[in-house]
C-alpha cells in the first residue's frame, strides 16, 4: 500500500507532542510494511508573528532524504503574509471574538456547553474571518501543492496533519478532486477557540476519516459535525525508548547539577495555553528550597523566566528528555488544551505519577484521578498534589506503576499503528469492491 503523508513541518528530533506523534506513528507504520512518503516544508520552527500570522522560514535543505526508512521530501514555503497585514488580520479576528463574547457572554471553562458555544460562534461568524485566519496561519508553498497533486494521484491514500494549519484543507481538497481517500490527523483541541473555524470543519467533514486520540474528542466531533467520520486511535510510546538499559535519571541529575533535589518536571512548548505558569507558581508556593521545577520544550512565547526554583532547559535531545522523566519525582503539565497529552504516557513509561488539568477534558479522559495521577485546577490544587506525591513516595510509586500498566497495555505505537493500518486497508479498497465499508465498519475496524 502506498500512502503519502502531508505535514506543515516534520521534525524528528522535536520533543513537541504533535511532531513527536506524527514522527513516531510514521516510523512504526514503515516498520510494519506501509510504503510511506512524507511531503513537508523546509521549516523546523515556525515563527508566530501574531496570533493569526505565522511565518515559515527556510531552515532545512530543500531536498529528498530518508530517515528511519521514511522517505521525506522538503519544499520551501513560498509565500508569507507580511507582518503588518498579519497584525491587522489578527486584530480583526480578536475584535470579532470580543464582540461575540459581548453578545453571547463568556462561557465558563469546563461547563457542559463550553465547546458547543465555540461551535455556534464558528458557524454563525461571517466566512471572511475563517478565510483570513487560514490565510494567515499557512503554510503556503506552490511547489508543495504541485508535489501533493502528483503524490496523491499515484498513491492509494493521503493522510494530512494537522489542525489548524492550511495543509489540512489543501490536501483534502486535492484528494477530493482526484477521488482518493483522505485521512486527517487532526490533533484537535476541542476547548481551544482557535480550533473552531469553518475551514477546519470543512476539512473534517470532507475527509474519509479523522483520527482522534480520545473517545471524548470523537464524541464531540460526531455530535457537532455529523458528516464527519471520527476514528479513535489514541496515542503511543515506544517502550524501547524508555527501557532501563537506555535511560538514567542519575545521568540527567549529574549533567544539569541537580543531585539531591526533589524534581517536578514539565515537558511541552513554552506557550501560555500549556499553563506552565501554574506549574511554576505551584512549586514556588511550597515551603522549603529542595523542590525544583525543570522545564523542557521549545520557547514559543519568548517570555523571560527568572524564578529561583525553576530551570528552563529549552529543547533537548530525546535521550536527555527520557533521562529527565526518569530523574523526576512527579510530572506536571497543566495544559488547558490538548488532543491527548502524549507526555503523560512518556512519564508513565518511567513509572512516574502525573498531574494534569481537570478542565482539559481530553487529559481528564486519559488520567484516572487518584489511581495513576491527579487532575487539578489552578495553582493551589496543583501545589497540594505535588506536595502530597513528594511527601508520600509509596503513593507516587503506586500511581506510577498503575500508569505504566495502562500504557503498555493500550498505548504503544505497535497498537496504534496496527489500528491505523487497518483503517488504511478499509479506505483504500477499490470502489468496485462488492461491499465497500461504511463509516460504522471503519470505526469497528479501528477499535
Amino acid at each position: 500500500m502506498r500512502v503519502v503523508h502531508v505535514f506543515p513541518q516534520f521534525t524528528p528530533e522535536s520533543t513537541n507532542g504533535s511532531e513527536r506523534y506524527e514522527y513516531l506513528l510514521c516510523r512504526k507504520l514503515v516498520e510494519i510494511g506501509v510504503e510511506l512518503e512524507i511531503l513537508t516544508t523546509t521549516t523546523k520552527d515556525f515563527i508566530p508573528v501574531a496570533p493569526f500570522c505565522l511565518h515559515w522560514p527556510h531552515q532545512y535543505v530543500e531536498s529528498a532524504e530518508e530517515r528511519d526508512g521514511i522517505r521525506i521530501r522538503r519544499l520551501r514555503a513560498t509565500f508569507q503574509v507580511p507582518r503588518r497585514l498579519g497584525y491587522f488580520v489578527s486584530r480583526r479576528i480578536e475584535n470579532r471574538w470580543r464582540r461575540e463574547e459581548a453578545r453571547y457572554g463568556t462561557m465558563l471553562k469546563g461547563s457542559r456547553n463550553y465547546v458547543d458555544s465555540f461551535h455556534q460562534r464558528a458557524i454563525t461568524r461571517p466566512l471572511i474571518y475563517d478565510l483570513i485566519a487560514t490565510f494567515g496561519r499557512g503554510p503556503y508553498s506552490f511547489s508543495l501543492l504541485r508535489a501533493m497533486a502528483g503524490a496523491i494521484r499515484r498513491c492509494d491514500l493521503v493522510q494530512v496533519g494537522f489542525t489548524p494549519f492550511a495543509t489540512c484543507w489543501q490536501a483534502v481538497a486535492i484528494a477530493r478532486l482526484l477521488r482518493k481517500p483522505a485521512v486527517v490527523l487532526a490533533l484537535f483541541h476541542p476547548e481551544d477557540l482557535s480550533h473552531h473555524f469553518r475551514t477546519i470543519y470543512w476539512s473534517f467533514s470532507r475527509a474519509s476519516a479523522v483520527l482522534m486520540q480520545t473517545q471524548h474528542s470523537s464524541n464531540i466531533v460526531q455530535r457537532l459535525l455529523p458528516a464527519t467520520n471520527p476514528v479513535v486511535v489514541g496515542a503511543g510510546v515506544n517502550r524501547e525508548d524508555f527501557a532501563d538499559s537506555k535511560v538514567s535519571g542519575a545521568r540527567f541529575r549529574s549533567k544539569y547539577n541537580l543531585k539531591g533535589r526533589k524534581l517536578a518536571l514539565f515537558v511541552g512548548r513554552k506557550e501560555l495555553f500549556k499553563r506552565y505558569d501554574i506549574a511554576i507558581q505551584a512549586v514556588e508556593s511550597l515551603p522549603g528550597d529542595n523542590l525544583h521545577l525543570i522545564m523542557i520544550g521549545r520557547d514559543i512565547d519568548r517570555r523571560p523566566l527568572s524564578h529561583r526554583r525553576v530551570t528552563y532547559l529549552g529543547e533537548l535531545p530525546q535521550e536527555d528528555v527520557a533521562d529527565a522523566y526518569d530523574a523526576c519525582d512527579v510530572f506536571v503539565m497543566p495544559s488547558e488544551n490538548e488532543s491527548f497529552g502524549i507526555v503523560f504516557l512518556e512519564a508513565w513509561a518511567r513509572r512516574k505519577p502525573v498531574i494534569g488539568n481537570r478542565l482539559c477534558a481530553a487529559v481528564a479522559s486519559v488520567i484516572e484521578h487518584g489511581k495513576d495521577g491527579f487532575l487539578c485546577s489552578g495553582v493551589r490544587e496543583t501545589a497540594e498534589a505535588i506536595a502530597r506525591l513528594i511527601a508520600d513516595p509509596a503513593l507516587a510509586a503506586s500511581m506510577g506503576h498503575a500508569g505504566y500498566d495502562k500504557t503498555v497495555s493500550n498505548y504503544t505505537w505497535d497498537v496504534i499503528a496496527r489500528k491505523v493500518e487497518r483503517l488504511y486497508i478499509n479506505l483504500a479498497r477499490p470502489s468496485s469492491s462488492p461491499s465497500p465499508p461504511d463509516n460504522a465498519s471503519l470505526r469497528v475496524a479501528s477499535s
